[in-house]
């Protein structure tokens, strides 16, 4: 495992150029190749075959962490319902080619440890490092539309510092939607607590990575067998922090829309979303993740539910609210932090461009994030422990 650092343009589109500082952050893509393929990519529909293309290469080479990155990357940009040849769901397919080369390169890897915890109708899967004496426990979750996967070159970093670290995908992630169909909840204290019974876990550190700067803090305040939460990074408001990009005579009219599902605006702004692949992509994406959601109205209904503001001061635990200088959701940091008026401890830490840290996530330098989370994990374990 070898985390890059730098933030690059190798797209002049801002979706995929972040996708592909991802694939450069983890040590997967060497910078050449990312440009090459980044001149190439001028197009969504050219992504998804330059990128199935090199899936197809490294999987013949026996590269299976790189196969499965590059069929991750071509299903991601695929827009939901898309059929191949045989009238099968390309995007179902592109998931499960992707995740037969992570088992086989996870799979290969004998610290790591998968299971699965019984979950409605359905598992939530869970990765773990386990260790006789650790320093403290970890658990971590995805946000919005993320795999486990992708992430999990931070369970052998965790474990390595000496914490006992576990990996957990929720409703709308990974394997709980795409094979056990369960849809994605604003209520993430149920899964959490499925997997702390499940493995009987208590004093624990709860990292919530993208959408999770929502989901995590939502567990923590219903569940205090979590005494540390983590922010990575903030979402004070899903839906705010999308709106405040249009400017306020904008935001208005879109809150007066979202507020009559049957204004006739609808039809028009529904043709001209479903007239650009990206804005059909991420309605597609939002109605495959979300539980009767099939409208853009709906859509932007269901992510109101996706904020901090009414549970923050429910928070009794110590926060670690982590923003990048770049990233959408910043808008709310100040907000984030005063908003948490009853939590033992508030440590907010603002990343910059300078850093290579500014974009969300800290996509570009993920060692300095990494290494300032479990520093803090550190420092506030130690303090509480001197004050009890």
């Amino acid at each position: 495992m070898q985390f890059q650092v730098g933030y690059y343009d190798f797209s002049d589109n801002v979706g995929m150029n972040f996708q592909m500082n991802r694939f450069y952050s983890m040590g997967v893509f060497g910078r050449d190749e990312l440009m090459e393929i980044g001149k190439q990519a001028t197009d969504f529909e050219k992504w998804i075959a330059l990128f199935t293309e090199a899936g197809d290469r490294a999987a013949g080479e026996g590269d299976h962490r790189k196969a499965a990155v590059c069929y991750r990357a071509a299903q991601f940009y695929t827009i939901s319902g898309t059929t191949d040849e045989g009238g099968r769901s390309l995007k179902e397919a592109l998931y499960e080619k992707c995740m037969a080369h992570y088992d086989a390169y996870y799979g290969a890897i004998g610290e790591i440890r998968y299971d699965r915890v019984p979950y409605q109708n359905g598992y939530l899967p869970v990765y773990s490092v386990k260790l006789e004496d650790p320093k403290g426990v970890i658990v971590l979750h995805g946000g919005y539309d993320s795999l486990i996967q992708e992430f999990l070159d931070l369970l052998p970093y965790f474990g390595g510092k000496g914490y006992e670290t576990y990996f957990f995908e929720g409703p709308g992630q990974g394997e709980v939607l795409m094979r056990c169909g369960i849809r994605m909840t604003p209520e993430w204290e149920h899964c959490t607590a499925a997997v702390l019974d499940h493995f009987d876990l208590c004093d624990v550190t709860l990292i919530g990575i993208s959408l999770g700067g929502y989901l995590a803090p939502r567990a923590a305040a219903y569940d205090k067998r979590i005494e540390r939460v983590v922010m990575y990074d903030l979402i004070y408001d899903f839906y705010g922090a999308i709106t405040q990009k249009m400017g306020k005579r904008k935001a208005k009219l879109f809150d007066y829309m979202t507020a009559h599902p049957r204004n006739i605006l609808w039809k028009w702004l529904g043709r001209k979303l479903d007239e650009n692949y990206f804005t059909r992509w991420l309605l597609g994406q939002g109605y495959a993740i979300y539980e009767n959601v099939h409208t853009p109205c709906e859509y932007f209904n269901c992510i109101k539910q996706y904020n901090t503001r009414q549970i923050s001061q429910l928070l009794t635990q110590d926060v670690l609210v982590l923003a990048g200088s770049e990233d959408l959701y910043t808008v709310y940091y100040d907000e984030q932090i005063k908003a948490l008026t009853n939590a033992r401890s508030v440590t907010g830490r603002l990343f910059t461009e300078e850093e290579c840290a500014g974009h969300h996530c800290q996509i570009g330098n993920l060692p300095l994030v990494l290494e300032t989370i479990e520093n803090w994990i550190a420092k506030t374990t130690e303090e509480r422990k001197k004050g009890a």
